[in-house]
């Protein structure tokens, strides 16, 4: 994602526009109000050990996930945070980090693992499946631009960061379907991307809307539900997406 390569990445048409003034200043508020008790795991079921990866958004470290990561470990999975510290975008360092992580998680599964992002900790996660498909059971994204072009209030600070980004993502494979199931989770409410983006209608992703706004969703108890649901989906994606391809 290096600057030259970010020319398609937002849009120029105007078809999708940016977050409303209105809903980005709601963000700022939802930092400090919202923090509604997790759902019961009881609701859920178990997710037998099995391990899944979370990504933080950016400019964040594994401490955002830290809500997300005890209700899956509650549901009986064995969540891990990317242990890279703060996101800074992908960067050559964060890039290789989290490939060899995905490595270290897949020797203690066994197999291939799920990966959860959340904003753009999510273009990480689905890169990921685009390089390691094997190593990568399932993707759910959260508030994560899942097709582009996108937009943002935060577009001048993208170009700026990406002079430091690595080469190796590549931004016209992130609009190409992912090797992998995938869920996409976005709220029509996000005040710092265009929800359009966040969803999609590949038949290998399932599009799943919940309410509330960009920053709270890493706390959002609908969220908790939606990705433990599509974890614990897993066996009948896996069958749906080997049918896909044989067809």
């Amino acid at each position: 994602m290096a600057a030259q390569s970010l020319a398609h990445a937002f849009d120029r048409t105007g078809k999708i526009s940016r977050p409303s003034i209105f809903l980005t200043m709601r963000e700022a508020w939802s930092l400090f109000s919202y923090n509604p008790p997790a759902p019961d795991p009881a609701e859920l079921a178990n997710g037998r050990g099995h391990v899944v990866l979370l990504v933080p958004a950016w400019f964040t470290t594994d401490a955002v996930n830290e809500p997300l990561q005890r209700f899956l470990n509650a549901c009986g999975y064995r969540s891990f945070g990317w242990g890279l510290g703060v996101n800074w975008g992908p960067t050559q360092r964060l890039v290789t980090g989290l490939r060899r992580r995905l490595a270290e998680l897949c020797d203690i599964e066994g197999g291939p693992v799920s990966v959860v992002g959340l904003s753009l900790g999510g273009l990480l996660a689905r890169d990921l499946a685009y390089q390691c498909a094997n190593d990568v059971d399932q993707v759910t994204t959260i508030a994560s631009p899942f097709h582009l072009p996108t937009a943002t209030l935060l577009e001048p600070i993208i170009h700026l960061c990406a002079l430091c980004y690595s080469p190796a993502i590549d931004v016209a494979r992130l609009a190409s379907p992912l090797p992998v199931p995938a869920a996409a989770i976005y709220t029509r409410e996000d005040g710092i991307v265009a929800w359009e983006s966040c969803r999609s209608d590949e038949v290998n992703c399932q599009a799943i809307e919940v309410a509330g706004s960009h920053f709270a969703l890493c706390r959002n108890p609908d969220v908790f539900r939606a990705v433990a649901r599509w974890l614990g989906d897993r066996p009948k994606m896996r069958e749906g997406a080997a049918k896909a391809a044989q067809s």
